[in-house]
């Protein structure tokens, strides 16, 4: 087992939308509260659960595409969710030393498995912005800023209207009222005859700006096999490497600067951009031992006894 300490520096492409409250129809940036220069402060945050269950889906979608299966709805569970505990809570050492073994992943993510717990070997910080507020908080070597993380923020304002009230498109693709009441009964008719003029809503919703960096740790306490787990968890969110919500309105899409610290020594992990996914060499080696371990089940159990394979995803084995 080694110690694994990753840091990364987050540049943000696009803004960033991650929600923490809403009031009428404004919705508002996550913040904590942390304390600089002696004086508690309010500060942006990424929270943790975000980017891990983001990872976390990315990794099962990885393990599920290289074993080319379908799993029932217990497997799913386990591995897009971290399961669930059913009956009372045990301790099956046997059995989670054959699930560690055999599922990297699962291992590494932890989860709720038959009717014990796993734990996970991720430990995390939150993410936050490199900003005045947090230099007492990131580490020395990340360039401090004299700007509040308030100087990063604004609002941008959407509108959603009502395409019904579209004479064009309501006259090329809608049908006729006559019709849709033969579809839908009386209560369309009585729907129409209740229908106003369009409206058209306007809404706001706070960001963080394109260009604004974040910084992040990881630590990780695990074997290779498990360590290329995580790094397949990164190769497969490259493809759409977006943070936060609201993407498919432009939000979100980052690159990633990514340092690993192994027995003091600092080298590069992996740099993730739109275009492109870099692996350092300890990344690369340790995803080249996780892929070699997935041919080898599908090889060993999907191949010969896909029953097999499904009943040890289940937790079941």
């Amino acid at each position: 087992m080694n110690h694994y300490r990753l840091e990364t520096i987050y540049t943000l492409l696009q803004p960033l939308s991650h929600i923490g409250e809403s009031e009428s129809t404004q919705s508002f940036l996550n913040t904590t509260t942390v304390v600089n220069d002696g004086k508690p402060e309010e500060v942006f945050v990424y929270t943790g659960n975000a980017l891990r269950g983001m990872l976390r889906d990315c990794g099962a979608r990885y393990l599920l595409n290289k074993l080319d299966i379908r799993v029932p709805l217990k497997a799913f569970h386990l591995l897009f969710s971290g399961g669930s505990i059913g009956g009372a809570q045990a301790l099956d050492i046997d059995q989670a030393k054959v699930i560690r073994k055999a599922l990297p992943f699962v291992s590494l993510f932890g989860g709720g498995v038959g009717n014990q717990i796993l734990d996970g070997k991720l430990k995390q910080t939150f993410v936050y912005p490199v900003c005045r507020e947090t230099n007492s908080i990131i580490p020395s070597y990340v360039e401090k800023s004299d700007y509040s993380w308030r100087h990063f923020t604004n609002v941008i304002e959407f509108s959603r209207k009502d395409d019904e009230k579209n004479v064009d498109l309501a006259e090329q693709f809608l049908i006729g009222q006559d019709e849709q009441q033969l579809l839908e009964g009386e209560t369309t008719k009585k729907k129409k005859e209740k229908d106003g003029p369009a409206t058209q809503m306007r809404y706001g919703v706070e960001y963080l700006a394109a260009g604004t960096k974040l910084w992040h740790r990881w630590d990780i306490i695990c074997d290779e096999l498990e360590l290329g787990a995580f790094v397949s968890a990164l190769h497969e969110w490259q493809k759409q490497p977006y943070l936060g919500g609201k993407n498919g309105s432009g939000f979100g899409l980052v690159q990633a600067d990514m340092d690993v610290i192994i027995n003091g020594q600092r080298k590069k992990f992996a740099d993730i951009s739109p275009e492109t996914v870099f692996l350092g060499e300890i990344a690369k080696k340790a995803k080249e031992t996780y892929d070699a371990h997935l041919k080898d089940m599908y090889d060993n159990y999907v191949i010969e006894n896909k029953s097999e394979m499904i009943k040890l995803l289940s937790g079941e084995a």
